[in-house]
């Protein structure tokens, strides 16, 4: 009888151990086909924005006519902005935080520049003209892989991240070519969208910058402004990576070295299972940090993740306040700036992403901070009373608050921040705290995934 019943009682248990493991697998495949879906999407929608950008870009150049100059250069704007958004999705090492995401930032950047001296009846000098066509030439090629990534992911079946690695590849028994290649940017047969990405990155970076006045020209700065001074070794940098990523949730962890990034905010690179960081060779901090583990079906509300978000900035040591955020649907973007004596310093920002999954961080970049961030003293300045009656009567102003913002030519400018409505639509207007001169207007745009600027 005890016998039957224990049969009967493993016989059960068992059948129900194979239907949950069952259920468990096909959720993680339907899963993984909804990640590569949207995976592809991103893609082909960056494709697609690219080759628009490259398209817009030529016109501009050759166009005469102030009125389609206007034209071609707006539409490289928005349309560098829309890249930026689907480059961001792709699962590429360092998205959203390497080169190619710079040029795209530079390139809607200057591009924007351009269209408000044109507009105003200013017209371009031969140095900028140069600027331009230099734009055109390096996005030519970056264009053409992009585009060459596609169609072999839809005729070859391209992978979207390298497989793991075999035993024999751990033994040292396969060439090493191609992560050769992907390591120092020359041209090899990448086997995956990811590696395409990141070859394609490492080849950018050995180009020199871009040169011209403008609001994001220094990102690449002559001298970085908040990297704290003295160099430090290789070891002290690993010291600096591991608390980092203990910092953030890894237990027991060894980052391995992979390499080191020049120019004034350069590093010691290293990784860590999917985790790849950066510690500056001045002063030693982590400059940005990125995890491309996969991310699991979210569990977090947005409140949740956004009290997370401030607790791994705590526990990361800094006392920043947070000021926006972009729900991407696995992970929310968040930015963080800087405040002093009540001020809020928009050039010292710190952006994060937290994964919805489990709270844990996965994208970190302090490059902004660091470029720009400096001691800073406010003049005397215009009440709120007499900076209010310098707006529009019917303007109706629901926040306020003092602001240090960036101007083209690399200024920054002390300023109030109004935000309020108007005709039914809500803006931020931005007056010189000292002249109360109007200096920037933006329009909110509220979405399902987070307030966007315009």
């Amino acid at each position: 009888m005890d016998r039957k019943f224990w049969i009967g009682a493993l016989t059960v248990a068992l059948l129900i151990s194979l239907g949950w493991g069952f259920n468990e697998y096909r959720l993680a495949g339907d899963y993984r086909l909804k990640a590569e879906n949207n995976n592809r999407r991103a893609l082909n929608d960056f494709a697609s924005h690219l080759d628009k950008l490259e398209t817009d870009l030529a016109k501009g150049d050759v166009a005469s006519n102030p009125a389609q100059k206007v034209l071609y250069l707006s539409q490289v704007s928005s349309t560098s902005e829309a890249a930026l958004k689907d480059f961001s999705q792709i699962p590429a090492e360092q998205t959203g935080l390497s080169y190619i995401g710079q040029f795209l930032t530079q390139t809607g950047d200057f591009s924007r520049m351009l269209t408000q001296r044109i507009a105003g009846g200013g017209k371009l000098t031969a140095e900028e003209e140069k600027t331009l066509r230099d734009m055109h030439e390096r996005l030519m090629p970056v264009n053409q892989k992009v585009q060459d990534l596609l169609v072999r992911m839809d005729t070859e079946e391209l992978v979207w991240t390298d497989p793991t690695p075999t035993i024999w590849g751990r033994l040292g028994f396969i060439s090493t070519q191609i992560a050769e290649a992907a390591a120092d940017g020359s041209e090899g047969p990448s086997k995956s969208v990811r590696s395409g990405l990141d070859q394609l990155d490492a080849g950018l970076q050995k180009l020199p910058p871009f040169s011209y006045t403008g609001e994001y020209s220094t990102r690449v700065v002559p001298k970085p402004l908040g990297l704290p001074s003295g160099n430090v070794t290789k070891d002290q940098a690993q010291v600096t990576a591991r608390g980092f990523l203990s910092k953030v949730g890894y237990t027991n962890v060894t980052p391995e070295f992979s390499g080191d990034s020049q120019g004034p905010l350069g590093g010691y690179t290293w990784k860590y299972k999917e985790a790849y960081l950066e510690v500056s060779h001045q002063g030693g901090v982590v400059t940005f940090y990125r995890d491309q583990r996969s991310i699991e079906p979210r569990t977090l509300s947005q409140a949740e993740a956004a009290t997370k978000a401030k607790m791994v900035m705590q526990a990361l040591g800094w006392q920043l306040v947070l000021t926006s955020s972009e729900d991407f649907g696995a992970y929310i973007q968040y930015d963080f700036v800087a405040e002093k004596e009540g001020v809020r310093i928009y050039p010292d920002k710190v952006r994060m992403m937290i994964a919805l999954d489990n709270g844990q961080l996965v994208g970190f970049d302090a490059v902004p901070y660091y470029a720009f961030h400096h001691s800073r003293t406010f003049p005397a300045k215009l009440s709120l009373d007499q900076a209010v009656r310098k707006l529009r009567s019917n303007f109706k102003v629901s926040e306020s608050r003092l602001t240090v913002i960036a101007k083209p030519g690399n200024q920054e400018v002390y300023s109030y921040e109004f935000r309020g409505l108007y005709q039914g639509e809500e803006y931020l207007i931005y007056l010189n705290a000292i002249t109360g001169a109007e200096e920037k207007i933006q329009r909110i745009i509220k979405t399902p995934r987070g307030e966007f600027l315009q």
